[in-house]
């Protein structure tokens, strides 16, 4: 008894551990409730090692383990979910340097749990196929457009439409995450949710879920997403600025630039907390800034601008076809049979009945010269492309060796006169 109450014990500290220590960060200090739930997702992400996993690497996971082949409505044990986790990490560990190992064990723990806590909070021991996808593919690493094409992938029919009873499925499962980071009350699901998104488009094809989902700003219930991904660009940006609240000399991450105090900054620490001083306010509008440019290349970059030198802005993402791409069917085009002497050119036109029996002889005279005349013509071609092949290689060679003694020369009359 008292070994069975100790193992319970340890078992709710595993599966705790992963909140405990997100709430030793004070996250909850965080003023905005947008940096708040960035700030924790990604906390999650980095503990659970996910940062380290792209796209691709849970799309082969996913194949693996079989999950291309099931229903999104079809439930998995948690066994099997974990056997899903741990071949991501193993996998993962065969690509990372010898220095770099992680902890697969630990890792398996912490995710399997967080899944757990976020996608069934009612102890059925089971989670549906889709909820496993959209969890995985949005805490991943990796690029955002890459997500985001592979999930629509999983909520588009075979037209490349959107069907929109599969994209209100996923924001239920994906907005489970600001809920198991308690961040419900902001960013929870709400009925209204899919309307916020796409209030007027009837057809949505993949480019128009771009544009919606990479806007700026993006849609309200997922402004969080992309800010997660700013905050693992920035996280080592070094911005040579005194932070005009805290003095500290330099800054680390987001720096943000009031739009009405002259020159006044701030770390991200500072304004997350809503710190002020002096004449600025909370009120005022604040600029967001992920990289640094020194005040000479401000001033070369406005003249490049003002002189028409500076290209245009990229767009978000690349055009993509509307019409997703069909794979070719294959299975009704035989190979032609190489014609390898008379005899098989023979056989093969007898069985297509092309000539008659009477004329066989004359037809395989005829069919052996042209035969006979093809081959000669394809050894002249070879031979004349062949003249051709060594005729550049010579001038080639006589040019770099030209290039050389130039090159040598030069050298020496640099050391003579050097």
């Amino acid at each position: 008894m008292i070994e069975e109450s100790g193992n319970k014990r340890k078992t709710m500290a595993e599966k705790r551990q992963l909140f405990i220590e997100m709430r030793a960060q004070n996250f909850d200090v965080i003023r905005l409730s947008t940096y708040r739930t960035a700030c924790k997702l990604r906390f999650v992400q980095k503990r659970c090692n996910l940062h380290l996993v792209d796209i691709w690497n849970m799309i082969e996971a996913f194949r693996d383990n079989g999950l291309n082949t099931l229903d999104h409505t079809t439930e998995i044990s948690v066994s099997r979910l974990e056997t899903v986790i741990s071949s991501i990490y193993y996998q993962l560990n065969k690509r990372l340097p010898s220095t770099h190992q992680i902890s697969v064990e630990q890792s398996i723990s912490l995710l399997l749990n967080f899944m757990i806590a976020a996608y069934d909070s009612e102890g059925r021991g089971k989670l549906t196929v889709f909820s496993v996808k959209a969890m995985l593919a949005t805490m991943c690493g990796g690029k955002m457009l890459d997500k985001l094409r592979y999930v629509f992938s999983q909520m588009s029919d075979s037209n490349g439409l959107m069907i929109f009873s599969k994209f209100d499925q996923f924001l239920k499962e994906v907005l489970k995450l600001p809920t198991a980071v308690f961040e419900g009350p902001s960013f929870g699901y709400t009925e209204h949710s899919v309307r916020t998104c796409f209030p007027q488009q009837k057809k949505i094809m993949l480019n128009t879920f771009l544009d919606t989902m990479m806007a700026d700003p993006p849609p309200q219930c997922l402004v969080w997403l992309p800010l997660m991904h700013r905050l693992a660009h920035v996280e080592n940006v070094f911005h040579p600025v005194e932070c005009s609240y805290c003095r500290c000399e330099s800054m680390m991450g987001f720096r943000y630039r009031c739009q009405q105090c002259h020159n006044y900054q701030l770390c991200q620490n500072c304004f997350w907390r809503g710190h002020a001083n002096g004449p600025h306010s909370n009120q005022h509008q604040m600029k967001e800034h992920s990289s640094w440019k020194s005040p000479a290349k401000k001033l070369s970059h406005a003249i490049s601008k003002s002189l028409g030198c500076v290209p245009t802005r990229e767009p978000p993402h690349p055009v993509f076809p509307e019409q997703p791409e069909k794979p070719l069917d294959l299975a009704n085009i035989v190979p032609p049979r190489p014609l390898t002497n008379v005899n098989d050119t023979m056989v093969s036109h007898m069985s297509s009945g092309a000539p008659t029996p009477t004329k066989r002889k004359q037809w395989s005279d005829r069919s052996h010269s042209t035969l006979l005349f093809q081959t000669k013509q394809q050894r002249c071609g070879e031979t004349e492309k062949r003249g051709k092949m060594k005729s550049v290689k010579a001038e080639t060679i006589h040019m770099w060796t030209q290039a050389t003694d130039c090159l040598s020369f030069c050298e020496m009359r640099r050391i003579e006169f050097g």
